[in-house]
């Protein structure tokens, strides 16, 4: 059964989102005053960088053209959630330059960013639902989890503007 195209097009995606974030954590980076917010901008681009590497690989390593053919979805729900997950994520490149363009304060930048993390962990979930290979189920947790301290760490940095 045909549930969402190849598993090259769900990697794809997931490869464009965290190469979004990096483009939106290296702006951010350059924008930002606060050299603790400039700091974790920094960072967190370079993660993005791991992501991207760790997608990749995993692509790679992917042998069927299906994603899973024991997956029952006949309506193709599971498509029409990944896709609006997908066009929905909470930034674009375009979109990214765009906000920080318009002169966001540092907490509304980790306010952007704490949701573009909750989004990717959400998006990442729904792409786990669709891979049958329990060793890339396990893959894909690892970069839940990486996702899941992005949100820790930006949370963080924002109670501590918060507190200033």
């Amino acid at each position: 059964m045909f549930v969402f195209g190849t598993a090259e097009d769900v990697f794809t995606m997931a490869i464009r989102i965290e190469e979004n974030g990096n483009a939106f954590y290296t702006g951010a980076a350059s924008h930002a005053q606060d050299p603790k917010v400039k700091k974790l901008f920094g960072e967190l681009a370079l993660m993005e960088e791991g992501h991207i590497k760790d997608f990749k690989s995993l692509r790679s390593q992917l042998s069927g053209s299906f994603l899973s053919e024991a997956v029952w979805d006949p309506e193709g729900l599971a498509e029409s959630y990944l896709q609006a997950s997908a066009d929905t994520h909470v930034f674009t490149v375009e979109a990214a330059k765009s906000r920080l363009e318009k002169g966001m304060t540092a907490a509304q930048i980790l306010d952007v960013a704490i949701q573009f993390e909750k989004d990717s962990v959400v998006f990442f979930l729904g792409m786990k639902e669709l891979l049958p290979d329990p060793k890339d189920k396990g893959e894909i947790d690892q970069l839940i989890k990486a996702e899941m301290d992005h949100i820790r760490m930006l949370s963080a940095v924002a109670k501590t503007l918060a507190v200033c």
